[in-house]
Order: structure tokens, then C-alpha cells, then sequence
């Protein structure tokens, strides 16, 4: 099934009521390729593809396109007419019983007053954000190859779009375990027929944490490169040599809401794509 479990468990565990019994939209379609002799890559997907010195685990966020706003737009639409139906029975049902106990013999015995229902807006209205329902799990399981001693290589068949790395986490049985890039991070896109190359990962390289002096949003900061091209010394495995690998072109963007509950980080620097003045994001790639 290449619709993301992950992604089905969110939406099925963050989601208001409204929600629940409605099928949401499919915005990704999602499966890790396995380590097998031979590999047959579809032409119509995109591929993402990380190298790390040890098992790492990379959340994305699809970016939605026009076509996937709208879907959005028009589910969460129908949910909010569905909610305020069920906000009008219940307002009904309120007025009956405060007009009962208006009309009741003095010193009767009444059950309590039910709860004045909160009439659901488009301002008020609680629902799943897309990016929710948009999600990518790369890792920790599930690596396409295995270097003893070198690196291990995860590769991921997605729906073709943009995507933003959300943050090195994963979800374990009781919620995610990791942290998010929620002060800052980069996006990228994922073409059909393409594998996207988005570096290494070097888990082991003692990176240090800090927190920027004078910061306002006093973000936990990797101190030190978290993704780095692989480059020509990084061999691609043999059952690649003929896909059409692309490296990853980043762009910056901006910040996202703590989904998870999860430590708050950031995209460390990269070279001529983003740095950061304070906790403001700066755009590299304009000179590039």
C-alpha cells in the first residue's frame, strides 16, 4: 500500500471530529524502496534519495500545489458546513431545555442545563493543517542499501511536487521522537522520473548544540552542517547507474508551527543557499 501509514495515523489521531468519518484527500502517495537484487523505478514518481554514516530518520512536507489547495480548501469547507449542521441540532436542543426550565413549576427537579454550543466559524473552526495530511517518513528502517563500515543509502518513492524538510524525527508508538526545523529550513523539488539527491547526513560528526546569543526565538541550533553534498567521492549503489540522479536544488523557507510538540530547531547554514541574521531567515540563492 503506497498510501503513507504515517501520514494515515496523523490525520487519524490529530484530527477534529469533524474529520473522522470523512475520507480525506490523497495529497501523497508514499513507499521506501527495499534493498533487492534488482530495482525497478516507475517513471511517473519522483524519488528522494539520503546517505547517512548511520540510521537516520528525515520528515517531509509536501508544498501544496493550486490543484491540492483546493482539495484542501473544499474538504475542510464541507467539514465546517457538516460541524455547523451538527452545532444547530445542538443549539436547538439547548434553547428546548432552557425554555423547559423557564416554563417548569418552581422547585421542580430538573436535569443540569446542558452546555451552551460554541457555533463553529471559519475563524474558530479546528482542523487538520495540510501539511498533516502531506507528510514523508524517511527512515530510520527500511535502507535501500547497508555499507558496512560506510554509508547506508535510504531511498524514497513520493508523489512528484516540492517538499520541505520538516526535521530529523520519526514517530514512534507514543508520538514523535526527534525535533523539528520549525525556525527555519529549505525546500526542494522532486520531479517524475528523478531521483533527487539530498546529500549526507553525517550523524556521527560530534555536531554541538547551542543557543544564538540575543536570538528571540532562542531555538536549539545544530552547530554545524547537517546535510553536505555527497560528491563525487560518494559512490552511488550499482542498481542506480542508470536513473537519472539530479542533486537538490534548496531554497529557503520559512517558519512552521510545532506540530508535534517535538525540541524546536533549525536548517543549519548552508553555503549559498541560507543563513540566518538572528532569528531572521536570509535568501542565498538570489545570487546564485
Amino acid at each position: 500500500m503506497k498510501i503513507s501509514l504515517l501520514s494515515a495515523l496523523i490525520a487519524l489521531s490529530l484530527a477534529v471530529p469533524a474529520i473522522a468519518k470523512e475520507q480525506a484527500p490523497v495529497f501523497v502517495e508514499t513507499v521506501a524502496v527495499k534493498d533487492k537484487p534488482a530495482v525497478a523505478l516507475d517513471a511517473t514518481k519522483a524519488y528522494v534519495m539520503l546517505r547517512s554514516d548511520m540510521a537516520v530518520s528525515l520528515y517531509l512536507m509536501k508544498v501544496p500545489t493550486a490543484d491540492d489547495q483546493g482539495s484542501y480548501d473544499k474538504f475542510r469547507a464541507d467539514a465546517l458546513a457538516k460541524a455547523h449542521e451538527k452545532y444547530v441540532k445542538k443549539q436547538a436542543q439547548y434553547d428546548a431545555a432552557v425554555k423547559d426550565r423557564a416554563s417548569a413549576p418552581k422547585g421542580s427537579a430538573l436535569p443540569p442545563l446542558p452546555d451552551k454550543p460554541i457555533e463553529p466559524t471559519e475563524a474558530n473552526f479546528q482542523f487538520t493543517p495540510f501539511p498533516l495530511l502531506a507528510g514523508v517518513s524517511i527512515g530510520p528502517i527500511n535502507r535501500f542499501a547497508k555499507a558496512e563500515g560506510g554509508l547506508s543509502t535510504y531511498l524514497q518513492e513520493l508523489t512528484p511536487g516540492e517538499y520541505r524538510i520538516y526535521g530529523p524525527l520519526a514517530m514512534g508508538p507514543n508520538g514523535a521522537i526527534g525535533s523539528c526545523f520549525c525556525m527555519g529550513s529549505v525546500a526542494f523539488a522532486a520531479k517524475a522520473g528523478e531521483i533527487v539527491d539530498l546529500g549526507v547526513i553525517a550523524a556521527k560528526a560530534n555536531l554541538t548544540v547551542k543557543r544564538p546569543e540575543g536570538d528571540s526565538s532562542a531555538p536549539i541550533i545544530l552547530d554545524g552542517p547537517f546535510l553536505v553534498p555527497a560528491g563525487a567521492s560518494v559512490a552511488v549503489d550499482a542498481r542506480l547507474s542508470g536513473a537519472h540522479i539530479v542533486a537538490a536544488r534548496f531554497r529557503p523557507v520559512g517558519k512552521l508551527p510545532n506540530y508535534f510538540g517535538v525540541t524546536i530547531n533549525r536548517m543549519p547554514v548552508i553555503p549559498g543557499v541560507m543563513r540566518y541574521d538572528r532569528d531572521r531567515i536570509v535568501d542565498l540563492t538570489a545570487a546564485n
